[in-house]
């Protein structure tokens, strides 16, 4: 006997581009949101709220003004921003904490303000409780703007792992408002560039030759050239996301990941020092090397995207690539295999985290995705020896 079962679920959110998105005059939120007056708590990013004197103010301000809204229900909660939020698991605890004690139930809204860590944390704690509590995003940085804040994840770090718990779970609407930017250092600024380039060598061509045509212009805050940026790349993954026919990654493969298999491990081995998107930047040309050393993109080619990353600013190097399991040492007399590079386990973590076979984006050619099942350890030391003599 047996009962076969299809369910079939739909999402739907929209993105939404915007300034000045607590004005009182702007209507945005108000679209969102509707005219329920669902209960609504709101959680900020500590560094946001540091940028920008007097944000708290407004947004209450705000919401007095447009009172069909929703009603808040405990006042604007400060989250850590950066990679701290989603490594201690007290903070969550103190979300969910918080959502339990003002009574938040399915039909309410958590509005999460913040840059990635933020976003991705919060959202996760709103996604597993009541099985599901509707988060808006309003993303504050680039690489949230452009990426991370528009997708479908949410998770946070455990047992020295990112991500290692996490949720698929779309977001009920994404604002990013654009002067929010403003109040970025040029660290963050730089960051989510990173995942306009990763998005561009494997989807868009085009994209990227206006990328590196446009490295001065972003590396000197250019406003027009990082919103055409963000759109662009906010676009192309969300046409990704909707269209590959997998978007909560059940296969093996992980193909708006180029650069981030060792990238994310690079974070981790930085205990968290490096940006996601300056390790992303580093990963990138680790993988546009091998990608170049076996003949899938040519040399010029390369040098196309890494003068690109270099104009943008980005730093393609850092020493905890050549890190070693185990300190050298070899007993006189003796000749001992000098140890692993460490950074070469992040293969094994990657493919881990979605099981199966070990599946890598790769260009083949620029602008265009090809997905490799197996990177040897010897490509991995000779890109790292590159790196080192042209960056290091």
């Amino acid at each position: 006997m047996k009962i076969k079962q299809r369910i079939t679920v739909e999402f739907n959110f929209n993105i939404i581009f915007t300034r000045n998105l607590f004005a009182l005059e702007n209507t945005v939120l108000e679209e969102m949101l509707g005219y329920d007056r669902s209960k609504i708590l709101i959680f900020l990013d500590s560094c946001v709220s540091s940028a920008s004197p007097g944000l708290e103010h407004r947004i209450g301000e705000w919401f007095d003004a447009h009172p069909r809204c929703g009603n808040l229900v405990a006042p604007i909660l400060l989250v850590p921003g950066g990679e701290q939020c989603k490594n201690d698991f007290e903070y969550h605890k103190v979300m969910a904490r918080n959502m339990r004690i003002t009574k938040l139930d399915r039909h309410s809204f958590v509005i999460i303000i913040g840059g990635g860590a933020v976003l991705d944390a919060v959202g996760f704690v709103a996604s597993i409780t009541h099985r599901g509590i509707r988060h808006l995003r309003v993303p504050t940085t680039v690489l949230s703007q452009n990426d991370s804040g528009i997708g479908v994840k949410n998770g946070i770090n455990l047992y020295g792992a990112k991500n290692y718990f996490g949720t698929f779970t779309p977001p009920y609407g994404v604002i990013n408002d654009f002067d929010f930017l403003n109040t970025l250092t040029f660290r963050d600024w730089l960051a989510g560039i990173a995942e306009a380039f990763k998005v561009a060598i494997i989807k868009d061509r085009a994209f990227l030759i206006d990328l590196v045509s446009s490295a001065s212009d972003l590396r000197s805050r250019d406003a027009k050239a990082m919103e055409r940026l963000i759109f662009r790349c906010a676009q192309l993954h969300a046409e990704h996301i909707a269209t590959s026919g997998d978007p909560f990654e059940y296969g093996s493969a992980r193909p708006l990941d180029f650069g981030h298999w060792s990238g994310h491990y690079l974070e981790v081995l930085s205990g968290y020092k490096l940006r996601h998107g300056e390790a992303i930047a580093i990963g990138i040309a680790l993988d546009m090397i091998i990608a170049r050393n076996r003949g899938m993109i040519s040399s010029q080619e390369f040098d196309l995207v890494i003068q690109g990353l270099l104009d943008c600013g980005f730093t393609l190097w850092h020493t905890m690539l050549e890190k070693r399991k185990n300190p050298e040492n070899s007993l006189e007399g003796t000749h001992k295999a000098a140890p692993s590079l460490c950074i070469f386990h992040g293969l094994e973590e990657f493919r881990q985290h979605l099981g199966g076979n070990l599946t890598i984006a790769m260009p083949k050619p620029l602008g265009h995705l090809c997905l490799v099942n197996s990177i040897a350890y010897e490509e991995v030391e000779q890109a790292i020896r590159e790196m080192k003599d042209s960056w290091g």
